[in-house]
């Protein structure tokens, strides 16, 4: 569990460190009032399930399997999917957070998503239904 807290501190740590909202020049980085989410609330809420029901589902196949020791630290490593994705959404949501930190959470919510999905479907390889 403290591997899944620490990716989770770690990729907070590398978004917040984009956050910077005053820049010299041109004024890129700065918030502007005119912001446009490039996700829909409901493409954020099936993430959100996507991510959520994988993780369900693969720690309920490591605990039907309580042998497989690969599998329990795989459930417990993954657990830390839905709380990125939810600060990934954070910065998304955050009206302090610089545009390009906005544009890069959603892309990194994005293949976090992918990530879920493609994860989901690969359950059946490790003997979980």
């Amino acid at each position: 569990m403290r591997r899944a807290a620490a990716c989770a501190l770690l990729l907070a740590a590398t978004l917040a460190a984009g956050c910077d909202t005053k820049q010299k020049g041109d004024g890129g980085g700065k918030v502007t009032g005119e912001r446009k989410d490039l996700m829909t609330p409901a493409e954020k809420k099936r993430g959100e399930e996507a991510c959520n029901a994988y993780v369900a589902r693969l720690c309920a196949c490591a605990a039907a399997r309580p042998d497989d020791a690969a599998l329990a630290e795989r459930c417990e490593l993954k657990q830390a999917k839905p709380e990125a994705l939810g600060l990934l959404l954070g910065v998304i949501e955050d009206p302090k957070s610089s545009e390009d930190s906005m544009l890069r959470a959603h892309v990194e919510a994005r293949k976090l998503i992918a990530r879920c999905i493609e994860e989901t479907v690969q359950l059946p390889t490790l003997g979980c239904r």
